[in-house]
């Protein structure tokens, strides 16, 4: 246990420092308030034992300032006065002080004073020790919004260190707008008591000291203390529980082959688009798309080759369309487009021949070129149904025509090219 000792006086100070070194206790003897003060802010003590009477700062000013510089962290302070300085007691437990003993020192009492202390200090940081190994971050604020407290869990979510951030606002932790209307939330809550997250508990966004806006899950506590109130925030760091979440919706709703969404979203796509056809002039087209010439590959160079070819087809529908339009894939070598406001059908077949010719190219698998064709179907939205169910099934036939009629050709439902 560290002992910051302050007195001015050698020969009295010389028994009591080795006493409690005896006893087990590191000493640290100053001279005056003022260095008990600098010997404070370079290395905080577990316990500080400091004389009234002291040249350049007495004891009841060095305790006074310490006592500022550490409303987060308990210090105990015990004076020592003389027998005839009563009244410094009072002045000394009005600045801060803990306990205190009378000059002539009692070694003995004064050791049980101090183990008395170091119990209570025990405990302390026995409280630090928890709330600093736990894995979310605990902020404590003022009615001002000023950071009161810091835990070590708040130091490795945000990256500022405890000294970095204490009496700043807390807005130096949040991205706008959140920052700009922090202030005004506090201050509205404290007037009408309407609760934004206080006593509720949300996701919301952090601002980490390297400038990364994160996702963080923040509930807050009210409680009173001596008259102040202090808001107490507990925040988690979501961040990697939004990559897990955002990986699983997209899993769901996405081929994980090659990317493109599958059946489940263009089942929602198709909803969205007949929605908006319902009450808008504009023309949409749907193209089934079967690929001719798939399964050799996949017998012939092996299923890598074939789940290659398919990355492949997948990138050149993707880059022969504008980037608002739908490619899905929906299973085994099909692929479904969704055209957007293609108006007239003869555009709707000169979209497909060109995806028919896109898909005609040449590809290495495996070291060896190799190419498919296609046969695609094309059904008109609105005009050829009013539900997904419908058009789908209408283009597959079309598309089952087309491969009848000459593998690598387009059908549009009623027409043949």
């Amino acid at each position: 246990m560290k002992i910051l000792f302050a007195d001015d006086c050698h020969i009295a100070a010389l028994p009591v420092i080795l006493y409690l070194e005896k006893c087990g206790y590191t000493v640290n003897h100053v001279e005056n308030g003022q260095q008990a003060i600098d010997s404070y802010l370079q290395e905080t003590p577990d316990l500080i034992l400091m004389d009234v009477m002291m040249p350049i700062m007495d004891g009841i000013e060095a305790t006074k300032t310490i006592r500022a510089l550490s409303e987060d962290h308990w210090v105990p302070i015990v004076m020592m006065t003389g027998l005839n300085e009563q009244s410094d007691i009072l002045k000394g437990f009005d600045a801060g002080a803990d306990d205190y003993v009378i000059k002539p020192v009692n070694l003995r009492l004064l050791l049980a004073r101090l183990n008395a202390m170091r119990r209570v200090v025990m405990m302390q940081e026995s409280l630090f020790n928890i709330l600093d190994n736990v894995f979310e971050g605990i902020i404590t604020i003022d009615q001002k919004g000023l950071i009161k407290s810091y835990n070590r869990a708040a130091e490795r979510i945000f990256g500022y260190a405890y000294h970095e951030v204490l009496g700043e606002n807390i807005k130096c932790l949040m991205p706008k707008p959140y920052s700009e209307k922090h202030d005004a939330h506090l201050e509205r809550y404290q007037k009408d008591r309407t609760a934004h997250i206080i006593g509720v508990g949300r996701k919301v966004q952090g601002l980490r000291k390297n400038g990364e806006v994160f996702p963080m899950r923040l509930s807050v506590t009210e409680i009173r203390r001596n008259h102040e109130t202090l808001f107490i925030g507990l925040v988690s760091d979501i961040s990697e529980e939004e990559i897990g979440l955002r990986k699983v919706e997209f899993l769901a709703m996405h081929d994980s082959l090659t990317g493109l969404p599958n059946r489940a979203y263009l089942n929602e796509t198709m909803e969205l688009i007949l929605h908006s056809a319902a009450s808008s002039d504009k023309k949409h087209a749907l193209l089934f798309i079967d690929l001719d010439g798939f399964k050799p590959i996949n017998d012939e160079l092996g299923h890598d080759c074939g789940d290659q070819a398919l990355r492949i087809i997948a990138q050149r529908l993707r880059s022969h369309l504008p980037a608002d339009d739908f490619v899905a894939r929906i299973g085994g070598d099909e692929f479904v487009v969704l055209c957007y406001d293609v108006q007239t059908a003869e555009n709707a077949l000169k979209i497909a021949g060109r995806l028919l010719e896109a898909i005609k190219g040449v590809m290495l698998l495996n070291e060896q070129p190799r190419q498919m064709s296609a046969s695609i179907g094309i059904t008109l939205i609105p005009q050829h149904g009013k539900t997904a169910t419908e058009l789908l099934t209408l283009a597959d036939k079309a598309m089952y025509q087309a491969k009848k009629q000459a593998k690598g050709s387009l059908i549009l439902a009623g027409l043949s090219v």
